[in-house]
């Protein structure tokens, strides 16, 4: 699991599903209210997990 600080003030959490090839992505607000959950293949994520890890560097 790891945790991404966005500049917009959201937060990306990031943990793969136990037993699965899968990563869960979930975006809360400023006030830690979820607002999107998505999964991905681990082979999508990676990009995504490239890109966020750039940007919140």
């Amino acid at each position: 699991m790891r945790t991404f600080a966005l500049p917009t003030g959201h937060t990306v959490i990031t943990k793969r599903l136990p037993g699965t090839p899968v990563i869960e992505f979930t975006t809360t607000n400023r006030n830690g209210d979820v607002i999107s959950t998505v999964r991905h293949s681990f082979a999508e994520s990676v990009p995504l997990l490239r890109t966020l890890a750039c940007r919140t560097a």
